[in-house]
């Protein structure tokens, strides 16, 4: 394929890696995907909260960002991290399963479009329910590849599986690969990936040749710099980029205040100490408004972070000047024209 003017051919670096808690070890596990120039990596036993906005800074401060999905409760969850200034991943909705986590992120090149997936299914002490747990785990994950092979998009599906698919007389494991294969997909690690041994962390892409994409350079990282009991998996696959200039964008907390209910709004104010206390003092009245109507403000319109991109104050501000220049050589017209 021919490639345009403002196209590349690039080596796309993507990772697989269980954290278990990036709330502890940020900046190594930002380190380590820096040492090993990944662009992006699926990230599984995040343990981070939707309001994690201290970390989710740190990340951004570090050079990254993040697509995160928590778990409901502790531990879990899963996102991406990933370099903004390489790709530009899209979050994509997914039916959410009781038997395992999952997110999606479309990544879009010159040539094709990437669906990127990652898992996690965890797995507790042993109990007398786990066969029925399994069952449930792989009926949901049948409908699940179903569900990916409709959508568009080459599908990379990576993550934290909990099957030990080296052991050949491991029948479970056995039969998800199983399950796998008989959808089309391969599995490409096939070294331990956990301190104690076993192919936990997985890759699957589907085999055939028309729909495939070509795994490279794959590797199981055993130093990984954190104290995750689990390796990190990277490999590559060939894509060809639109070359632009990057994006620069600045990030700003802010409040929906537009999406406020006005009538609960003014409810929470009228209930609240404001109408209830006796202020001995301005101080004491504008300290306990201040508390109040953050509080209040908190509740309806919660700080969001959102960025603000460069090239959108420079186009508004390219439409100011060329307003002003066209104003400035209306002005000179009519000058001229009352001079004659």
């Amino acid at each position: 394929m021919k490639l345009g003017a403002n196209q590349q051919e690039s080596q796309l670096s993507i990772g697989c890696f269980n954290a278990r808690s990036l709330c502890n070890k940020t900046c190594g596990v930002l380190e380590m995907l820096k040492d090993n120039s990944i662009s992006i990596c699926c990230i599984t036993e995040t343990w981070l909260k939707s309001n994690d906005r201290a970390k989710f800074a740190e990340i951004r401060d570090f050079g990254f960002d993040i697509i995160s999905a928590p778990r409901r409760g502790r531990g879990g969850g899963v996102g991406f991290l990933f370099n903004p200034k390489v790709i530009s991943p899209v979050r994509n909705d997914v039916t959410k399963y009781s038997s395992f986590e999952v997110l999606e992120c479309v990544i879009k090149t010159a040539g094709e479009v990437i669906r990127l997936c990652v898992v996690y299914r965890s797995t507790q002490a042993k109990t007398k329910y786990d066969e029925t747990k399994i069952s449930k785990f792989m009926d949901d994950f049948d409908g699940y590849l179903d569900n990916v092979l409709l959508k568009t998009g080459s599908p990379i599906i990576c993550g934290d599986f909990n099957f030990h698919v080296e052991d050949l007389h491991n029948n479970v494991a056995q039969n998800f690969i199983a399950l796998c294969e008989s959808k089309g997909f391969l599995q490409h690690v096939d070294s331990p990936t956990h301190i104690s041994g076993g192919t936990l962390d997985l890759l699957f892409t589907l085999g055939c040749v028309s729909d495939s994409l070509s795994v490279t350079d794959m590797m199981v990282e055993r130093s990984t710099g954190t104290s995750s009991d689990h390796y990190l998996v990277s490999f590559q696959i060939p894509v060809t980029f639109d070359f632009h200039k990057a994006r620069t964008y600045e990030e700003k907390d802010v409040r929906e205040l537009s999406k406020i209910d006005i009538d609960k709004f003014r409810e929470d104010l009228f209930c609240s100490e404001l109408n209830l206390s006796e202020y001995q003092s301005l101080d004491e009245a504008v300290n306990l408004y201040q508390k109040i109507l953050e509080q209040v403000l908190d509740k309806h319109a919660p700080l969001i972070t959102k960025r603000f991109f460069a090239e959108k104050s420079d186009f508004w501000g390219k439409k100011m000047s060329n307003c002003c220049q066209r104003e400035e050589k209306s002005k000179t017209k009519s000058q001229k024209a009352s001079r004659e």
